[in-house]
C-alpha cells in the first residue's frame, strides 16, 4: 500500500468526464456517433453533466476515463474509489500536491480516470489515433508534450545558468522526455532527450554557493508547469495537461457545473465539465502572474516592492519603498479565502494599480489591446500554445507572432499571419459539430484592416504602419514616420527617409524641423544608410512603462524544513524570496535573442544560507553565472512587458534632449544612463561584505580612456565613451536565424554611442 505522501494530489480539481479536444478543425474530425447508454449518466450519478467534446464526436465517459459503463454501483463503475482528490471525499489515499515521483507512482488507470488530459496518459486519450473512430488530436498532443510550458527546460536551464549550476543549453526537463519523432540531425537549440531534473545537486556542481542554492529548484523553480496542478491558493487553480488551458477554473476554485455529484462549496474543481477554445485571460493569469507576470501588467497592475523583506529576517533594509500615494488594486479583484482576501498567493493589498492617486494620471495604464477588449488568444496562436514538434531550449524559440505580423513595419506590409504562416482563425465552437476556422482578420477594399475579437466579437482596427508614414495618406503622422521608419523600418525605407530629409535641407532648411519632428532646422544625415534594417523592437518604445525588479534576495534556512517537489523527501533548508525594489519606469535596453534592441528586465539574485545553528554560512552574496559574471545586475533578460500604448515613450528617455546650445538636460540624465546600461546607483544591494552593487548597471564604462571604469553617478551623462565591458549577461541564446547580429545582452559600445550622441528634440505633441 502506498503512503499518502508518496502519491498525494493528481488532479485536485479536475473530475472531468470526457476527453480533451484541443482545437477543433485543426486536424481531421472523427465521425459523430451516438453514444451508448452507460450507468455514469444514471439519475443518481452524473445525470446532467455537461458534454465536454463540443467540436467533434460525442464521446462516452469511459472512452476517456475508463471504468465499467455497465456497473450499477460507484465501486464497480469507477476504476478506483480508494483515491481521493479532495479532503472531504472518502478514500484511502488523499492525493494532495504530490512531488513528481509521487505522480509517477500513481497507477496509470487511476491517472486516466481522474484526469484523462494529464500528460502522463494523454496519448491514450486526447492524442489517441483510435479513440471514437480515430483521428483524434495526436499531432497536437505530441507537440504539446515538447513545449517549454510542459518540459520547463528553459526555466531549469536559465535558473541553473544564473546560479552557476550549468550552461545555457537545456539538459533537464521537469520530467524525462524523449522526442520520439526527432530527426537524425537535430535542429539547433533543440533536444531529442531531456533527463528529469535531479532532486540534489549533480556532482558536476562544485561551487559552494551553487551547491547551497540548488534546493531552490525543488521549491520554487519546479512549481509552475503543466505536469502538475496549480498551487492551491486563489487565482492559482488549474489542472494538469490539456486541462490547464482548455478547462477553465474560477479564481476561488469552485464549480458551477450541472453535475449533481459536484460539491459547489468545495474548492479545487473546474468551473464546468466543458472544454473550450475561447480561453479567457483569467485562465492565462493562473500561470502568467509569477514575477512581473504579463497577465497583470497588461491590466495595468504591478507587484509592489517588498522593501522590508530583509528586515523581517533580521537584516538591513536593502529595498526601495513604493510611492507614498500608491493606489492598491481594488479588493474586489481578490478572492476571500480563510477569512482574508488573497489573489495569486498574495494578500490584499499587495498589488498596485496606480503610482500616485493624487495627480489624476495613471502611470501604469493597461495595455491598449487589453483595454480595447482583445484577449491573449487574439494574438497568441496554436504554434505558440502547442509547439511545432521540437523540444526547444527556450520559450522565445517558440514565439510565432510579433507586432509586425499584424501591423507591418515601414517598408513591409503586415502579413496578417504569423512567422510560420499560421493565419488568425477562430476555431469552431458549436456543440456536436466540427465547426470551421473563419478568418478573424479582414482587409476591406480601401485597405483598412480589422480583427474580430475571438471573445468580445467586436471589430478592432489594426493600424497599418505603412499607411501612417505615407505623407499622402489619410492617417499620415510625421512622428510615426520619424520614429518607426528610423528605428524599425526596412533598410530601403530608412534610406528613403534620410534622403528625404537631406533633400529638404538642401532646398528649404527651415522646413526640416516642421516636416520631420525631432530634427533641428537644416539637419542633414551624414550618410543615407540602406545597408541594414532597423533593429529596435516596436514594443521598446511603445511599452509605456517597463517594470523591473531590482534585487531579489533568496534565503535558505536550514532550521526550517520543506518537502521536495521533485522526490517528495522532507529536507532542511526552506527558501524564502523577496523582490526588494520593484520600479515601474526603469527602462534598460539591450539585445534580445533576435539581435534586436529590446527592454531588459533584471534578475539580480543575492543568496543567504543560514545553517542549522542559525549562523550565516553565506551572507547575502551575489550569485555567479556560468559565464563568471557576479554582482551588479548579474542577469538582465530581454522581455516584452505587454504594456503597449499608441503613443510611444518620450524620445528623451533614451536620447538626451537638446536645448538651445545642444547641451543635455540634466532632468533626463538618469533615464538615459539607465537606458544604455551605465546605471544610476538608485537601486542598490549591499551584500554581506558591505560591498554596494548597482542593480541597473549593465556595462562598465570608461569615459576618458585611462583603462578604468568611471562612475556615471559622479560624472553624469558622458560626452564620449571610449570603452565598455559587460557587467551582466542573459539566460538567452541567440536564435539560429539571427546569427551575425549582436548576442543577447547589454548594448555594445557602438550602439551606446549612437544613443547618447543623438540629442533629439521631444516629439510628443
Amino acid at each position: 500500500m502506498q503512503s499518502s505522501r508518496a502519491i498525494q494530489s493528481l488532479v485536485h480539481f479536475a473530475l472531468a468526464l470526457g476527453a480533451a479536444i484541443a482545437l477543433a478543425g485543426c486536424e481531421p474530425t472523427p465521425t459523430i456517433a451516438t453514444p451508448k447508454v452507460e450507468s455514469c449518466n444514471a439519475a443518481n450519478c452524473h445525470a446532467d453533466v455537461e458534454q465536454i467534446h463540443y467540436g467533434g464526436a460525442v464521446l462516452r465517459c469511459v472512452d476517456c476515463h475508463g471504468g465499467n459503463p455497465d456497473a450499477p454501483t460507484k465501486q464497480g463503475a469507477h476504476v478506483t474509489v480508494d483515491y481521493s482528490f479532495n479532503p472531504t471525499t472518502p478514500g484511502a489515499h488523499f492525493l494532495d500536491d504530490p512531488p513528481l515521483v509521487g505522480l509517477a507512482d500513481v497507477p496509470t488507470a487511476v491517472t486516466q480516470f481522474l484526469n484523462p488530459a494529464d500528460y502522463r496518459v494523454v496519448r491514450n486519450t486526447c492524442g489517441s489515433s483510435t479513440l471514437a473512430g480515430g483521428n483524434c488530436h495526436n499531432i497536437i498532443t505530441n507537440n504539446s508534450l515538447l513545449v517549454n510550458r510542459a518540459t520547463l527546460a528553459g526555466t531549469i536551464a536559465g535558473g541553473g545558468f544564473i546560479a552557476g549550476v550549468q550552461g545555457k543549453s537545456a539538459h533537464y526537463g521537469i520530467v524525462a522526455r524523449q522526442d520520439t519523432l526527432a530527426p537524425k540531425t537535430q535542429p539547433p537549440m533543440s533536444a531529442s532527450f531531456l533527463a528529469a531534473v535531479p532532486a540534489d545537486a549533480p556532482a558536476s556542481v562544485t561551487q559552494t554557493v551553487a551547491q547551497a542554492f540548488y534546493p531552490v529548484y525543488e521549491q520554487l523553480c519546479t512549481e509552475c508547469h503543466l505536469n502538475r496542478e496549480g498551487n492551491k491558493v486563489p487565482g492559482r487553480y488549474y489542472s494538469a495537461g490539456c486541462n490547464g488551458c482548455h478547462m477553465t477554473t474560477a479564481d476561488d476554485g469552485r464549480t458551477v457545473s450541472t453535475d449533481p455529484t459536484q460539491n459547489h462549496d468545495e474548492i479545487g474543481h473546474p468551473m464546468r465539465h466543458r472544454f473550450t477554445n475561447l480561453i479567457p485571460d483569467k485562465q492565462c493569469a493562473h500561470c502568467h502572474i509569477s514575477h512581473l507576470g504579463r497577465a497583470l501588467l497588461a491590466q495595468g497592475v504591478r507587484e509592489r516592492s517588498e522593501a522590508d523583506g530583509d528586515k523581517l529576517m533580521g537584516g538591513p533594509n536593502r529595498g526601495t519603498a513604493d510611492p507614498p500615494n500608491a493606489v492598491p488594486w481594488a479588493k474586489e479583484n481578490y478572492t476571500k479565502y480563510k477569512g482574508m482576501y488573497w489573489q495569486y498567493g498574495k494578500p490584499y493589498p499587495y498589488y498596485l494599480a496606480d503610482e500616485d492617486g493624487t495627480n489624476g494620471t495613471d502611470e501604469t495604464p493597461p495595455d491598449v489591446h487589453t483595454a480595447k477588449g482583445l484577449a491573449c488568444i487574439d494574438c497568441h496562436n496554436i504554434v505558440e500554445a502547442h509547439g511545432s514538434g521540437r523540444m526547444d531550449f527556450r520559450m522565445d524559440q517558440e514565439l510565432d507572432v510579433r507586432c509586425q505580423s499584424c501591423h507591418g513595419r515601414p517598408g513591409q506590409k503586415g502579413k496578417l499571419m504569423s512567422d510560420s504562416a499560421v493565419t488568425f482563425d477562430q476555431t469552431g465552437t458549436a456543440v456536436g459539430t466540427s465547426g470551421g476556422n473563419p478568418l478573424m482578420i479582414h482587409t476591406l477594399a480601401d485597405g483598412t484592416v480589422y480583427e474580430t475579437g475571438k471573445i468580445d466579437r467586436k471589430d478592432h482596427p489594426v493600424t497599418q504602419i505603412n499607411a501612417r508614414i505615407d505623407p499622402a495618406g489619410k492617417i499620415y503622422n510625421p512622428r510615426t514616420r520619424m520614429g518607426c521608419q528610423l528605428h524599425a523600418g526596412s533598410a530601403q525605407s530608412r534610406a528613403a527617409l534620410r534622403k528625404a530629409v537631406n533633400d529638404l535641407a538642401a532646398t528649404n532648411p527651415a522646413e526640416v524641423a516642421k516636416q520631420f519632428p525631432g530634427l533641428p532646422e537644416g539637419f542633414k544625415f551624414k550618410d543615407l544608410g540602406g545597408e541594414e534594417d532597423g533593429r529596435v523592437e516596436c514594443f521598446t518604445c511603445h511599452n509605456s512603462w517597463t517594470l523591473n525588479c531590482y534585487g531579489c534576495h533568496m534565503v535558505r534556512d536550514d532550521r526550517n524544513s520543506y518537502v521536495s517537489r521533485i522526490d517528495g523527501k522532507k529536507k532542511q533548508g526552506a527558501v524564502q524570496s523577496y523582490g526588494l525594489s520593484v520600479l515601474p519606469d526603469a527602462l534598460a535596453m539591450g539585445f534580445n535573442a533576435r539581435g534586436h534592441i529590446s527592454p531588459l528586465v533584471g534578475t539580480s539574485i543575492f543568496f543567504t544560507h543560514i545553517d542549522k545553528n542559525g549562523d550565516k554560512a553565506i551572507d547575502a552574496q551575489p550569485l555567479t553565472t556560468a559565464e563568471g559574471l557576479t554582482g551588479e545586475g548579474n542577469v538582465h533578460n530581454p522581455v516584452h512587458h505587454h504594456t503597449v500604448q499608441k503613443l510611444p515613450r518620450d524620445c528623451t528617455g533614451c536620447h538626451p534632449a537638446a536645448n538651445g546650445d545642444g547641451a543635455p538636460e540634466s532632468l533626463n540624465t538618469k533615464a538615459v544612463l539607465r537606458a544604455v546600461g551605465l546605471g544610476t546607483g538608485d537601486a542598490t544591494f549591499v551584500d554581506g561584505t558591505g560591498k554596494t552593487h548597482w542593480l541597473d548597471r549593465l556595462v562598465w564604462g570608461d569615459y576618458d580612456g585611462d583603462g578604468k571604469w568611471d562612475d556615471p553617478k559622479a560624472l553624469g551623462l558622458p560626452k564620449s565613451l571610449v570603452a565598455v565591458e559587460r557587467a551582466v549577461g542573459t539566460t538567452h541564446l541567440q536564435l539560429p536565424s539571427f546569427v551575425g547580429l549582436p548576442d543577447p545582452g547589454p548594448l555594445d559600445l557602438a550602439t551606446i554611442r549612437r544613443v547618447i550622441d543623438n540629442r533629439v528634440l521631444n516629439q510628443r505633441p
